[in-house]
């Protein structure tokens, strides 16, 4: 069952038990190599096992990657400096700095450094060091291994999966928002404040990030609809400039709103508009012609009024406010039928 929200307690509660059994599985595979050390195995599993499978994926590989660049640089000073308190001294500093001033070109070499410091100091007295500091590797990846796949297979907690879920609840409170600013406008109520869209216009600003997330970890291995996913970020953040607008002009309005007489006209492309968010946040195509239609029909009305002088009743400083919330709604409607691709000028 997917989850839909990433920080519950329910996606922690499945991280817990994902993790012991990542650790277990690791303890069990690696002690079948070497009973001694299978603590390196389950210590791999545990720090890259993360709530979401995107971030597990993208520790492991950082993981991996990491393990194998420091075993290398490892060897190389246990082969090239004697096994004296002075050669592991040279051996462990040089090696360690090396690692920390490359992190200014890639951080997986924070983990490159770790891994050295397993190489060069466990495998202090061992027999063979190097055949100890590779086993050591292998154990690693084991962990890492075990890791992904418990991750992948058993409750995947996926970022894709609550994507889809947070822009579908994005979209249903932009369109609440949206009505809500209209109805204050109009003067009907008054209850937005400069707090009501900043929960919203935090979540929409976050959509980017997890996206990129989704793209280059689990795009490869799960079956997501990327392109109705960034065409419904794109219509979100072009809804929160529009609303962002409005609320301003709202704000910034003459007491008791605007009692306009093209509000049917308005509120007509909003409902439209509204039900266009829905759809496009629940996936769905609908027939945006009447949106459309709409649009032209408030626009038609508007000139009227003009044409008749009863814009006149309003100062220059009013007229301006309503132009601009009515300019507002219109791109709002005009964005959603391009990102719904079906206007009435294209059938």
């Amino acid at each position: 069952m997917p989850l839909s929200d990433l920080d519950s307690t329910a996606a922690h509660v499945r991280h817990g038990i994902k993790t012991g059994i990542a650790a277990l599985l690791a303890l069990v595979i690696a002690s079948l190599l070497d009973p001694k050390f299978g603590m390196w195995a389950v210590v791999s599993s545990v720090i890259v096992m993360q709530v979401n499978v995107a971030e597990s994926i993208h520790m492991c590989w950082y993981r991996f990657t990491g393990t194998a660049v420091g075993a290398l640089i490892g060897i190389l000073g246990i082969v090239l400096l004697p096994e004296t308190p002075l050669g592991t001294a040279i051996a462990l500093f040089c090696s360690v700095a090396f690692c920390a001033y490359m992190t200014r070109h890639n951080p997986r070499y924070r983990m490159a450094a770790i891994t050295v410091s397993i190489v060069l100091i466990a495998s202090l007295g061992a027999e063979n060091r190097v055949v100890f500091s590779l086993m050591r590797v292998v154990e690693i990846t084991i962990g890492v291994l075990c890791s992904y796949v418990v991750s992948i297979w058993i409750l995947p907690a996926r970022v894709g999966e609550a994507l889809e879920a947070r822009l579908q609840t994005q979209f249903t409170r932009a369109s609440d928002i949206y009505a809500a600013l209209v109805e204050d406008f109009l003067g009907t109520t008054a209850t937005t404040t400069e707090a009501t869209l900043e929960p919203l216009l935090k979540d929409i600003a976050a959509n980017r990030g997890l996206f990129r997330k989704m793209l280059r970890h689990e795009s490869p291995l799960f079956d997501d609809n990327a392109t109705l996913m960034d065409k419904q970020i794109v219509v979100l953040e072009q809804c929160a400039r529009h609303l962002t607008g409005m609320l301003r002009t709202v704000l910034d309005m003459r007491e008791g709103g605007y009692n306009l007489l093209m509000a049917p006209e308005i509120r007509a492309v909003v409902t439209a508009s509204r039900v266009a968010m829905t759809a496009l946040g629940e996936g769905r195509e609908p027939d945006v012609n009447s949106l459309r239609a709409l649009l032209d029909k408030a626009d038609r009305k508007l000139e009227e009024l003009r044409e008749s002088g009863a814009t006149k009743r309003f100062s220059a400083r009013e007229l301006v406010q309503v132009l601009a919330f009515y300019h507002y709604i219109q791109r709002m409607g005009e964005d959603l039928q391009n990102a719904l691709g079906r206007s009435a000028a294209q059938s």
